[in-house]
C-alpha cells in the first residue's frame, strides 16, 4: 500500500481529519521518508526522540530499528491512533502532550544520548531547535521544517536572511542542509516548501559568559538596519565612545551591520565588552 493510500486508510478508519492550527501535513513520498531515515542512521542500541509522531508512519520505522523510541504527539486523536495501530512495538512509549511544555530529560536514562527527529511546526520551530542544541544528552537531530526557516538558519555571513537564530544555533551546533521537499510530498499539501536539515550540537563554546553573548547577537540584530556602533550601543545601554573603542578593539568596522558578522566576531565582540564591564566592576 502506497504511503498516501495508508495514511487515507488511517483517516477514513479513525473519522480523522487533519487540523491546520497544529500545523498537520503528513508525509506521503516514499524517497522522503527514506532519506529522513537514512540521515538519522540509526544503530539498534540507539535511543529516539521524535517529534510530532502524526499517524505513525515514520514511528513505526523508527521502532523497528532502535533500541527505544519516545513518540510525542500533541492531537490525542492521533495519539489514540499510534497506540491502536503500533500496539505491537514493545520499545515505542507514546507521549500525549505539548513538546514546549515537557521536561524531556525526565524520559531518557541518565547519561545516554538522544538522536532526534520530527517534523516541526512553524511556530515552535525556532525556539525547539536552539532549546534542544544546547541540551547535553542531544546526538543529533533531524528536523523537517519551513524552507524559510531552513534558510535562515544555514545563512552565511552577508545574507539579508541571517539573524539572531542563525548566530544562536550556529553557536551551539552545526547546522547542515540536507534536502528540500516540495509541497506535493505531503498530504494535505501545505502552500509552501519544507526542508530537512541535520543539527549536531558541538562544545566548540567559546564565549567567556555566555549570557553577555546572547545579549550581544540580540542588540546586534534588535536593530538590524543600523550600523553595528549604533545598534550596540542602544542595545547595550553602552557610551558610543565605549562601544567604539570595544568595534576597533575587535577589528569590526564601525558602519559593519549585524548580518556581516560571522560567528567569531560575536563571540570576540562578546569577550571584549564581558572584559569592559568586569574592568568597570573592579574600580
Amino acid at each position: 500500500m502506497k504511503l498516501k493510500e495508508q495514511i487515507n486508510f488511517i483517516f477514513e478508519k479513525y473519522n480523522f481529519f487533519p487540523r491546520k492550527s497544529l500545523s498537520q501535513n503528513f508525509l506521503i513520498d516514499p524517497k522522503i521518508l527514506s532519506r529522513l531515515i537514512e540521515e538519522i542512521n540509526l544503530k539498534g542500541q540507539d535511543l529516539v526522540l521524535e517529534i510530532g509522531a502524526g499517524t505513525g508512519i515514520l514511528t513505526s520505522e523508527l521502532a523497528s530499528r532502535a533500541r527505544k523510541v519516545w513518540a510525542v504527539e500533541i492531537d490525542e486523536k492521533l495519539c489514540e491512533i499510534l497506540k491502536e495501530e503500533l500496539a505491537e512495538s514493545s520499545n515505542l512509549e507514546i507521549i500525549c502532550a505539548d513538546v514546549t511544555k515537557l521536561c524531556l530529560e525526565k524520559f531518557f536514562p541518565q547519561g545516554k544520548k538522544i538522536k532526534v527527529v520530527g517534523n516541526l511546526p512553524y511556530h515552535i520551530a525556532s525556539w525547539l531547535m536552539l532549546e534542544l542544541a544546547r541540551k547535553y544528552w542531544v546526538d543529533h537531530m533531524v528536523f523537517t521544517i519551513q524552507r524559510e526557516v531552513a534558510e535562515k538558519i544555514t545563512a552565511s555571513p552577508g545574507s539579508k536572511k541571517r539573524g539572531m537564530l542563525t548566530v544562536l544555533l550556529t553557536y551551539y551546533a552545526d547546522v547542515e542542509k540536507v534536502i528540500d521537499i516540495p509541497p506535493q510530498a505531503f498530504y494535505p499539501s501545505p502552500k509552501i516548501g519544507s526542508t530537512v536539515v541535520k543539527i549536531r550540537p558541538n562544545k566548540k563554546l567559546l564565549a567567556r559568559n555566555e549570557r553577555i553573548f546572547m545579549q550581544t547577537v540580540r542588540a546586534a540584530f534588535a536593530s538590524r538596519r543600523k550600523t553595528l556602533l549604533n545598534a550596540l550601543t542602544r542595545g547595550l545601554g553602552m557610551s558610543r565612545e565605549n562601544t567604539s573603542r570595544i568595534l576597533i578593539k575587535a577589528k569590526i568596522p564601525e558602519n559593519k551591520r549585524a548580518e556581516q558578522l560571522k560567528l567569531e566576531d560575536f563571540i570576540r565582540l562578546s569577550n571584549l565588552i564581558e572584559e569592559g564591564k568586569v574592568a568597570s566592576s573592579s574600580c
